[in-house]
């Protein structure tokens, strides 16, 4: 299956397949934004493997205008969810929207948005004796604060997801849940890989690549330094006496998400600081427990490797050339190959990798239905970069840009502002659905991918 689904998507060689089948690699990405595969093609695939729901991996907040399909540069998100072509895969390790950077401005935790309206949270966090108000000055660490509503603090991860359970049509499942299911085997290999790192390795795994933060209790996050101490292990201070309780302590913090309610309760008696998993672990996690075929039961992996495929947004995948996103780049490539190989080797349970990475900001040159215009406008381009010679769509682009931006719609223009998210600026919008204007499905992922480039560079 693994091998027919990239003979599909003619990407057989592009993902290395031989040499992961052969177990000579144990990990090697594709970015589909750099390939001539058809838009129509991949959808299509998915359309016909019906177990095959590649996880969108979105941020803990405010989802309630995504769904409804008026969250402006958030879109794409709708696009794919809301017409099944992936899942809504909730990663909840961020930070709240304050003063100062940091804290994450896109789906901004630290409020409540519903038809464009914000309303400012008030933040609580743990002092060492209470929980105490915290104004906006630093980011706060999301599964350490609690919110006061109605006079009562609930943690704010449970605020958020009992109100993202309530939108319909979509199937929001928790990234932590999928490691807290698995929890004893996820210790382990975390165990392994902590008592292999080596923090001057040029090849094996460091120990920075699998725990890239640390989290005090009163919910101030910050890269961390790891230091090997006799058979333990310092964090910023505070000493795990094994590469186990290491282990331990990051699955707690994994917990808080799945578990707030309990993690809350034993605040207190925890130790001052815990460790947070990298993102290089967590991607290489997302592709070994599966979390591409969501409803498959866990069990035996895919064999003789898994193919992992998986929508990326802004940060990870982004549009290449003009953004190429963190996952592919070289550094990254080489911290995944070294983290999946003593996997590999070390576990029944897992398989080399083939990650297909699918640049979601696709989407963003589907109109809104209720926008009707624009969808007309974004066919006659189309037709125009699919009558061009493929490396040819950023330059075919930015001249149609030049004669048309002026008669698209302010809020398709507004799709592509630097450092936008959920818009918050009290305008009341119509609901929508994203419509596939005429030739999209035809647009290589790479086409439209330098498309969207394009109209970043010239409306951004």
């Amino acid at each position: 299956m693994n091998g027919q689904l990239l003979d599909e998507l003619g990407l057989r060689s592009a993902a290395e397949a031989d040499a992961l089948a052969a177990g000579e690699k144990a990990f090697a990405p594709v970015h589909v934004g750099t390939r001539d595969l058809p838009i129509g093609v991949l959808l299509e695939l998915l359309g016909r493997h019906e177990d095959l729901v590649p996880p969108r991996t979105g941020h803990l907040g405010n989802w309630e205008d995504i769904a409804l399909g008026r969250s402006g540069p958030m879109d794409f998100n709708t696009a794919v969810c809301g017409a099944g072509h992936g899942y809504p895969l909730i990663y909840g390790f961020t930070r709240t929207e304050a003063d100062t950077d940091g804290g994450d401005e896109a789906y901004q935790p630290g409020s409540l948005i519903e038809q464009g309206k914000r309303d400012i949270l008030a933040l609580h966090t743990w002092d060492g004796r209470r929980f105490v108000r915290r104004d906006r000055s630093r980011p706060l660490f999301c599964p350490l604060t609690r919110a006061d509503v109605d006079g009562e603090l609930v943690p704010l991860v449970d605020l958020h997801w009992r109100r993202m359970l309530k939108i319909p049509g979509y199937r929001f499942r928790q990234w932590a849940t999928v490691l807290v299911d698995r929890a004893p085997l996820v210790t382990d290999m975390l165990t392994l890989l902590v008592e292999q790192s080596d923090a001057t390795a040029r090849q094996g795994t460091r120990l920075p690549e699998l725990i890239s933060h640390a989290v005090r209790l009163d919910g101030e996050v910050s890269r961390c330094t790891v230091v090997r101490d006799g058979t333990g292990y310092l964090l910023d201070g505070h000493r795990y006496p094994s590469a186990r309780a290491l282990a331990e302590a990051a699955l707690v913090l994994v917990r808080s998400l799945a578990e707030p309610a309990a993690f809350f309760e034993q605040l207190p008696a925890l130790p001052p600081v815990l460790p947070v998993m990298s993102l290089q672990l967590t991607n290489v996690l997302f592709g070994l427990l599966g979390t591409h075929r969501p409803d498959r039961p866990a069990g035996t992996p895919e064999s003789p490797f898994v193919t992992h495929l998986h929508w990326g947004a802004r940060a990870m995948a982004g549009c290449p050339p003009r953004r190429s996103g963190y996952l592919t780049r070289r550094s990254t490539v080489r911290s995944l190959r070294a983290i999946t190989a003593p996997l590999v080797r070390g576990f029944d349970e897992a398989a080399p990798v083939a990650f297909v990475l699918l640049p979601a900001q696709v989407f963003m040159l589907c109109p809104p239905s209720t926008s009707p215009a624009d969808g007309e406008l974004l066919t006659g381009l189309f037709r125009a970069v699919l009558a061009a010679a493929p490396d040819g769509a950023h330059d075919v682009a930015l001249d149609w840009l030049r004669e048309h931006r002026d008669r698209l719609s302010p809020y398709l223009r507004g799709r592509f502002a630097n450092g936008a998210g959920v818009p918050a600026d009290g305008t009341s919008r119509d609901p929508a659905v994203p419509v596939e204007p005429e030739g999209f499905r035809e647009l290589t992922f790479r086409q439209a991918c330098m498309v969207v480039g394009a109209f970043e560079e010239a409306l951004g």
